[in-house]
């Protein structure tokens, strides 16, 4: 039975989220994992990646904001929006106006409308954006509602700006730069751009590639358990209880062996009293339900 939970990794530059999970398989040696948001192979930063049953987490994390930390140029455009892309055109003798930009975060605050970059993966005719861009077919992406929490000018000189960013997930920051180039009359892309949180996590409890495959080979835990992974409530159940889930059986309120606060319709974590996931379910009370299955968890 090999390990079941998130495994979080600080992924350096030039590598494609992809290799970085494949990396985490053969050095835990699994077969099944995958990440919780791509990270473009410019981009470094936190990636979770779910182990085993931890691909099933996804769910119940993936509202937690995004929080980026990001240099912008603005000295030309792209193709991509970002440094890895094909020139469209070059501007001289950019000086930016921090005063605008300071003017267009604030407007840009909220849910906003956003157009995703051409290199995208929303689908044209069944096919990823991306993929038509790269064979040289012209692409419409369509707009979007997407959350900017919070933004702030980390420093700036006259042609390139430093943020931080606290968005949702699907937020382009792609965008973001070249919608505040474009508002100042230059070009803008991603110069950098470094992921510091996501799905609940920080990139300060990442690990390297390097010190992923050191700590393994030292024994050393670096994959956070299904249950400490969620934020939600928890309550375990008793042995009988631990076996009417695995039969996939709604919820006894009699199998509870913690009292748990939860309204009508949330989601509760249920654990053996082992401390192993068992399921997420909904609160439904009725009779002696307590509530019915959403995901079950298996761990054993």
């Amino acid at each position: 039975m090999g390990p079941h939970g998130i495994v979080l990794v600080d992924k350096p530059r030039d590598i494609t989220s992809r290799k970085a999970v494949d990396y985490v398989m053969e050095v835990l040696k699994i077969k099944k994992a995958g990440h919780f948001g791509t990270l473009d192979s410019f981009a470094t930063g936190l990636l979770c990646i779910g182990v085993g049953q931890g691909t099933k987490l996804l769910p119940f994390i993936k509202d937690n904001p995004k929080e980026y930390i990001t240099t912008i140029g603005f000295d030309m455009n792209t193709d991509s929006d970002d440094i890895t892309g094909r020139p469209l055109r070059h501007y001289t003798n950019v000086e930016i106006d921090i005063d605008k930009i300071k003017q267009w975060l604030k407007s840009h605050r909220g849910w906003i409308t956003q157009v995703p970059p051409a290199f995208c993966a929303q689908k044209q005719q069944g096919v990823p954006m991306y993929k038509l861009k790269r064979a040289n077919v012209e692409v419409t992406p369509r707009a979007k509602q997407v959350l900017i929490e919070d933004t702030e000018i980390v420093s700036f000189d006259k042609d390139r700006l430093k943020l931080r960013i606290v968005c949702s997930r699907g937020t382009y920051v792609r965008a973001i730069a070249r919608d505040i180039g474009a508002y100042l009359g230059f070009g803008g892309y991603l110069k950098e751009l470094k992921r510091l949180k996501s799905e609940g996590f920080s990139v300060d409890d990442a690990c390297t590639l390097d010190e992923l495959a050191y700590k393994v080979e030292h024994k050393e835990d670096v994959v956070i358990p299904l249950s400490k992974a969620l934020s939600l409530s928890k309550a375990r159940v008793v042995h009988e209880g631990a076996i009417g889930i695995r039969e996939g059986r709604p919820i006894q309120i009699s199998w509870l062996i913690d009292d748990v606060t939860a309204n009508e319709g949330d989601r509760v974590a249920i654990l053996s009293k082992d401390l192993e996931l068992l399921c997420v379910a909904r609160v439904q009370r009725r009779g002696g339900i307590f509530g019915y299955i959403e995901r079950g968890f298996s761990c054993f």
